[in-house]
């Protein structure tokens, strides 16, 4: 009976002492969001999306796209260390609700997207060129800026799978995937890009179903190998978009995945490297290798 007691004196005490907190968050201040890229291959993947911090108890998520910006994007000359961008050869991107009068078929994919500013017709990314961003906000009270580099392509240049035999109840076998590129002798970085789809257009780069961002600082100066452990299905059309991309941009891409995976608003915060200057996150050049594989 006496080692009984001290148990339940133990559940008295703690419920007694038992007290409601009340804590007083105060709104996280606005801050402009960025994510803008340029490429060598595909038109329809260079744009600026521009939207705001939301505050995690106010969320308002028709507000978050910011409309009636202006937004250019000029191409640079590099002479020896220094680069150069003439304002004539600066390119203006439009709101996807101007372009859609142009391109119909824009407006029904994008649909009720707001702060999405492209020019597929006039913007086109080179390999080795540098890019200058500027976005005007409220006539001029808010300026925007950044800088990229859109490297060299590094091809695919190879790659297999095999199916292994459906087991039990599975329709169809499990394929498993694996390419190789050459990687050259210097500092490389890199962003797969990862969408299962007989579709090979792609709106976005955040429709794709994952990504991958890692450099050759294990594997350098040779044919490098990459496996997915992960299987996909017997029948998938898998697109892979390999992308050479600079030091800055993996670094942002780097910090915001583990940010990403960082377990919820309550977790201690990350820190994301961005390169963007009067904004929080990221403009990226990216010099892009595609292949399509139908895995029958």
């Amino acid at each position: 009976m006496k080692n009984l007691l001290i148990p339940i004196l133990f559940l008295i005490t703690f419920f007694s002492c038992e007290k409601e907190i009340s804590i007083t968050v105060p709104p996280s201040a606005m801050q402009y969001v960025v994510e803008a890229s340029i490429n060598s291959r595909f038109p329809l993947l260079n744009y600026v999306f521009i939207s705001t911090t939301i505050d995690y108890f106010k969320p308002d998520l028709s507000l978050n796209g910011v409309k009636n910006a202006e937004v250019y994007i000029t191409p640079g000359i590099i002479i020896g260390l220094d680069t150069f961008y003439n304002l004539a050869n600066r390119i203006r991107l439009y709101s996807v609700d101007t372009i859609a009068k142009i391109i119909p078929a824009l407006d029904s994919i994008l649909g009720p997207f707001s702060g999405v500013y492209m020019n597929p017709v006039q913007l086109t990314g080179n390999s080795s060129t540098a890019y200058k961003l500027d976005i005007s906000i409220g006539n001029g009270t808010t300026i925007i800026t950044a800088k990229t580099f859109i490297p060299k392509v590094i091809p695919i240049d190879s790659f297999e799978y095999f199916i292994e035999p459906k087991n039990g109840s599975d329709s169809l076998g499990k394929s498993f995937v694996k390419f190789w590129f050459y990687d050259g002798p210097e500092r490389n970085n890199y962003r797969l890009a990862v969408n299962v789809s007989p579709d090979s257009i792609l709106y976005g780069w955040g429709a794709c179903k994952s990504y991958r961002t890692f450099d050759d600082e294990v594997l350098n100066n040779g044919k490098i190998p990459y496996t997915f452990f992960r299987p996909f299905n017997q029948g998938d059309t898998l697109n892979l978009y390999l992308s050479h991309i600079g030091r800055k941009e993996y670094l942002f891409w780097q910090s915001f995945g583990k940010a990403d995976n960082n377990g919820g608003p309550f977790a201690t915060p990350g820190t994301v490297s961005s390169n963007i200057n009067g904004a929080i996150g990221s403009f990226t050049g990216y010099a892009v290798d595609y292949k399509q594989i139908i895995m029958k």
